[in-house]
């Protein structure tokens, strides 16, 4: 599967307007909703089962015993930092292909909505589920699944993964584009042979470079299959958290130079809470990662 996903992205990776990855996203999003639906029945079918005890519904007997606090607990701050990975970096580029000035300006407080409403998903899909499964839940929660629907969701899943990598990967291979390339060549109505032939030969090797680092995304991926929830909470620990805690207070400081001492103070402060959640997360991955592999054999 592996090897095929690499095959499709390298051509997906190609595209350079981010707004001709719209419908790869619509299916995606479309696949996904699919998954998350039919995760959450087969959660509350089988939530609804007696135990072995006949005490009550496995909903109920899970989370009573489930601890407030496990001994993953900074594996898990990284694994929730790690949504803001694909968000911020994002932000800029869906907002500058909104086609309306109208609609640019609501942007803001749309995405603000949007991402409240998944966070609150996001806590509340969990109870559930690790109500539903219990001690059996795994790291990729579609292998926790059994029967001819799960089978379903686990390919709706995998599509859904190859269709949004594109628009995922989208700033991050045009920030290396940009450092390995340069800046992409303007052409003019006038172009000339020689110029026509360094466009040519800018995009053909922008589409070399890109499918090398999706070949060592791949190379990455399979040497790192055994430790999938360390690799994501050690990315989330790393690269979100500065994303969520870090630059965007800096940036606001920088930016908004009238702001009031109070909230200059405060954006110092999340800068400070990040720094420190960054350091005790990874370190905390790092400590842990023999288990992963231990998890994964």
């Amino acid at each position: 599967f592996l090897a095929a996903m690499v095959i499709v992205e390298i051509p997906l990776s190609w595209i350079r307007d981010i707004r001709k990855l719209t419908p790869t996203n619509v299916i995606a999003t479309a696949l996904i909703t699919y998954g998350l639906f039919f995760v959450l029945v087969l959660a509350f079918v089988n939530g609804m089962n007696f135990g072995d005890d006949d005490k009550g519904p496995i909903f109920v007997e899970n989370l009573k015993s489930l601890p407030a606090i496990t001994d993953s607990w900074f594996l898990f701050v990284g694994t929730s930092f790690f949504m803001m990975e694909g968000s911020i970096t994002l932000l800029v580029p869906l907002q500058e292909a909104v086609l309306k000035e109208d609609d640019k300006a609501q942007f803001p407080a749309m995405n603000q909505s949007v991402t409240t409403a998944i966070v609150i998903f996001y806590i509340l899909f969990s109870i559930v589920c690790c109500a539903a499964f219990g001690d059996t839940i795994q790291t990729a929660l579609t292998a926790s699944l059994d029967g001819t629907l799960a089978i379903t969701i686990q390919l709706a899943y995998s599509l859904a993964v190859i269709l949004t990598f594109p628009l995922q990967a989208f700033p991050a291979m045009e920030v290396v584009k940009i450092q390995m390339l340069g800046p992409e060549p303007q052409m003019t109505t006038s172009e000339s042979s020689a110029q026509s032939s360094n466009y040519k030969n800018y995009y053909r090797n922008r589409n070399i470079l890109s499918a090398i680092v999706i070949c060592g995304l791949g190379v990455l991926a399979y040497c790192a299959i055994d430790y999938l929830g360390h690799v994501v909470s050690i990315l989330g620990s790393l690269f979100g958290i500065p994303l969520a805690l870090v630059f965007p207070p800096l940036m606001h400081n920088i930016l908004v130079a009238d702001s009031s001492p109070t909230t200059r103070w405060m954006n110092k402060g999340v800068v400070i809470i990040g720094f420190i959640a960054m350091i005790a997360a990874s370190f905390a991955t790092l400590f842990s990662w023999d288990e992963g592999g231990a998890e994964g054999r």
